[in-house]
């Protein structure tokens, strides 16, 4: 590598330092399970898996995001990818709770999102 490219990695990484070092999280995100469905009839036309609603959460479980970028231990990877978008608006201060959903179309689960300020 030569002189030039590394001073410019050196100056990316020092970049990237200072961004991070000002970023500070203001809120975090409480999700909440809300329902868990089951599409029998898609299910009878197109079934893989189980014959039930999800079975990796329960109605009423609550999890607290407190890190943007991680799902809060326990919760499902799959809905935490489908959802990242949203979690991340409430860490940046979005204010009304918002419904969403996992995208399993055979065992959707409904949660529900809200802002929570960190004290």
């Amino acid at each position: 590598m030569s002189n030039k490219e590394n001073n410019n990695m050196t100056s990316f990484k020092m970049a990237e330092e200072k961004g991070i070092k000002k970023f500070v999280e203001k809120y975090h995100c409480k999700i909440t399970v809300l329902r868990l469905d089951f599409n029998e009839d898609l299910y009878i036309q197109y079934p893989y898996g189980h014959a039930s609603p999800c079975g990796r959460l329960t109605v009423g479980q609550e999890f607290i995001s407190i890190c943007r970028w991680d799902p809060p231990e326990g919760f499902c990877v799959w809905a935490w990818r489908d959802l990242i978008p949203v979690i991340q608006s409430y860490h940046e201060g979005r204010d009304h709770p918002s419904i969403q959903c996992c995208t399993d179309g055979l065992r959707p689960v409904i949660f529900k999102l809200e802002r929570i300020e960190i004290k």
